[in-house]
């Protein structure tokens, strides 16, 4: 799966986005699932080390916190 492989290979080039709150027209009711979401993160990155990375050290540098 690539994004396991971007994970392994490179995860000081990561961040992790979405567009909470979800803003716009979903016509069938159906938001993504924002707890789902981060399952699938842990299943890509499964030690809280590297999600730290990507949700919290990779962003502050980027944007520079």
């Amino acid at each position: 799966m690539l994004a396991k492989a971007l994970v392994k290979r490179a995860p000081e080039r990561l961040v992790w986005a979405s567009n909470w709150p979800h803003p716009g027209s979903y016509s069938d009711g159906n938001k993504p699932d924002d707890g789902v979401q981060l399952d699938v993160l842990s299943d890509w990155a499964p030690d809280a080390e590297t999600r730290n990375r990507i949700f919290a050290v990779n962003p502050a540098e980027l944007y520079g916190f």
